[in-house]
């Protein structure tokens, strides 16, 4: 993979406006550079010292949104139990309250809750210790959390927040000792609802923005990581409520606000994603210096499990060749590919005869510029099996050596084509499809730029570590918007952002900082 070095450029290309006023309602991206209370700190008030550590770095185009219609007042100016009425209220209309997820809800049994979190702190802690604090003295400190830790459950307090509701600290208290949960996703696994953890079936309810009660059908059952870091806790008796709204992590553009803001209010992409980043412009990525036209992607096994493939099989409609450095094997219409590994080489077969064998990886083109990968399953109802643009190279595993892998190089815009379908869907229409598409492509260029999988070998890979490539059929509205945006990226100060997105807001969007 060649070096990319980004060349800091003068960007003239369109400012994309902020959100005007549409009817008698306005929503604007809400800027931090002026405040003074950018987190809800309630340490204090309950008499626990503040951790030690370094906080999120700001990121100025990722700041706090405000999506409800008609206000913009985060939720730093409310009281905890004003915080909770608002996770409470199913009358609270935004943007995006069109998801069934803009709020949510489920109750559980304190001894429940105490089996489960004795167990997600722990597993918590050892996928990321910095994740869950213990307190030692006057102190939290980082250390081994031991099996039962909590023992009995005595008490969940939120003791700080984003102003955008967001937890960034939560206090589990309990018989045998008291911890502190730091950051959205660490929350939403130590208070996750797994039955293997809980051991009662637990249901989550869910509800749009003014419908009058929550759905009669449980949304999600036992879930393992709980929908967002957005909601507030109630215990009454030994019963623990939680009140919560959005999904994901509520950083940069809404997916459902995006849809609701280009079907009911008729903004463009360029307004929508004014709304969702700051002060960025756009400019076609093909003039930037340093820019190829294709994309490596890491192609996972079934599930997404692992880059390890045991085997891969791949066919074409057309003439298809199999080359490395020393070899160019030209294969038929139909010719079935089986590629194994023996430990040391990998071995090749076409149409169940072996055909040979090499260290090197191989490259399967074929004339068509379509890859059938049959060893694949993922979502696709109009063909059985995966297919893929552009070429795919097979290579020995690095960390396994009885399984290979697979790249598959594309042009990026046909990436896009594979991306924007398993990222929204095509109900949402073309304007939300086209901000959609624009995101899509500018994450995937900030990973492009960024080197994140340079040692595996490719700059993105085909699930939710970067974007969910290839898991749905294709689509003509989200082709559409993909021609219609041709190589338009977002950038701030020349540089291509880091475009987050995720499906539903709560009301708020989260700023960066107080995320990660």
């Amino acid at each position: 993979m060649k070096n990319i070095y980004i060349i800091f450029v003068l960007v003239m290309g369109i400012i994309i406006s902020g959100c005007s006023s549409t009817g008698t309602r306005n929503f604007e991206a809400s800027r931090n550079e002026h405040s003074t209370n950018d987190r809800m700190s309630y340490f204090s008030k309950y008499g626990y010292p503040s951790p030690d550590g370094r906080r999120g770095t700001e990121v100025p185009y990722l700041q706090a949104t405000s999506h409800i219609k008609g206000k913009r007042t985060f939720l730093n100016r409310y009281s905890e139990s004003k915080i909770l009425n608002f996770y409470k209220d199913l009358d609270t209309e935004g943007f995006g309250d069109n998801s069934y997820y803009w709020r949510w809800y489920f109750s559980v049994d304190e001894r429940d809750y105490s089996r489960s979190i004795n167990k997600t702190l722990v597993s918590s802690y050892n996928s990321r210790a910095s994740s869950v604090l213990t307190l030692s003295g006057n102190r939290w400190v980082r250390k081994k959390v031991p099996a039962n830790p909590v023992g009995n459950l005595k008490k969940l307090i939120v003791l700080e927040r984003g102003k955008s509701g967001v937890i960034t600290y939560l206090l589990v208290s309990g018989t045998n000792g008291e911890y502190l949960v730091k950051g959205e996703y660490a929350v939403r696994v130590v208070l996750g609802l797994s039955k293997n953890n809980i051991g009662e079936k637990v249901k989550v309810y869910r509800a749009k923005g003014g419908d009058s009660t929550y759905s009669e059908k449980a949304a999600l059952s036992n879930p393992w990581l709980l929908p967002s870091g957005f909601l507030a806790i109630e215990k009454k008796g030994k019963t623990y409520h939680v009140y919560g709204g959005g999904y994901g992590h509520g950083v940069g553009m809404s997916q459902y606000g995006a849809y609701d803001l280009a079907k009911n209010y008729g903004y463009s992409h360029k307004k929508i994603l004014g709304c969702y980043y700051t002060d960025v412009s756009l400019r076609n990525m093909y003039r930037l210096d340093g820019v190829g036209k294709t994309i490596r992607v890491g192609i996972t096994t079934n599930g997404h499990r692992s880059l390890d493939h045991s085997t891969v099989t791949l066919t074409s409609h057309s003439k298809a060749t199999l080359t490395n450095s020393w070899m160019n094997m030209k294969l038929n219409p139909r010719d079935n590919v089986k590629i194994v590994s023996d430990g040391r080489k990998k071995i090749i077969y076409v149409n169940g005869k072996k055909r040979a064998e090499t260290v090197q990886g191989v490259k399967y083109k074929s004339n068509d510029n379509k890859v059938i990968v049959t060893s694949l399953k993922r979502g696709h109802r109009k063909t059985s099996y995966p297919v893929y643009r552009g070429t795919m190279e097979i290579k020995l595993s690095p960390t396994n050596s009885k399984a290979v892998r697979m790249i598959n190089e594309v042009n990026m815009e046909d990436y896009l084509l594979q991306v924007l379908p398993s990222e929204m869907p095509e109900s949402f229409g073309l304007e939300a499809l086209k901000a959609q598409a624009v995101a899509a492509r500018t994450y995937a260029l900030n990973d492009y730029f960024n080197s994140r999988f340079k040692k595996e070998g490719f700059h993105v890979i085909d699930d939710t570590r970067s974007q969910m490539y290839n898991n749905v059929d294709e689509n003509p509205t989200s082709t559409r918007a993909i021609k219609e945006t041709y190589g338009e990226v977002m950038l701030y100060n020349g540089k291509p952002v880091d475009a987050k997105y995720y499906s539903t807001s709560s009301g708020y969007g989260a700023a960066a900082h107080n995320i990660w």
